[in-house]
């Protein structure tokens, strides 16, 4: 089993479309059937930074969802003499509303995605290779550490954030 050449990549876009997926099947993203009334959600999966990379006030606006991975620790070694080995990234969906029901109802559904509460959702899914969109062999994600909070900020928009530690366990190529 070959190791999965940039596996953060992969990770973040396996746990960003296993909560766009089932936030689009509840109707988050139709314009028509919005849940609440609410602005309809877009997905976008880089920070909306400014030329400072600081969040970007004029690039913010209600409807948007961000999909970030944060800075990542070293490996573990999951077996005492074995190959199994794990992965922490720390991913952060940010969620930006017009009032601070709607944005605590959307940061309560990716919340309860990430806990595998609804049908089709699980805490541990497979790793899924963007190339050639399959699982990938021996990879798996235990989706843990799942908060929602609110950061403090002077934005005219309401914002929540949904933090998760995507776990990656994997079997590690060169021992």
């Amino acid at each position: 089993m070959a190791f999965l050449r940039h596996a953060p990549r992969h990770v973040h876009y396996t746990v960003a479309a296993a909560i766009e997926d089932p936030m689009t099947a509840m109707g988050w993203s139709d314009p028509q059937n919005t849940p609440l009334g609410a602005t309809p959600l877009r997905f976008l999966r880089e920070p909306p930074l400014s030329g400072g990379r600081t969040l970007g006030v004029d690039k913010v606006s209600a409807g948007l969802v961000t999909i970030t991975m944060g800075d990542e620790p070293p490996p573990a070694e999951e077996e005492m003499g074995g190959p199994l080995s794990s992965q922490e990234y720390p991913i952060f969906v940010d969620i930006f509303m017009d009032t601070e029901g709607e944005a605590t109802a959307v940061a309560s559904d990716v919340r309860d995605i990430l806990l595998g509460r609804f049908a089709g959702t699980k805490r541990i899914i497979p790793v899924v290779n963007q190339i050639t969109q399959t699982p990938v062999d021996g990879w798996q994600i235990e989706l843990d550490d799942i908060e929602r909070g609110r950061p403090q900020h002077n934005f005219q928009i309401h914002w929540q954030v949904v933090k998760v530690t995507a776990t990656t366990y994997f079997q590690e190529g060169q021992y």
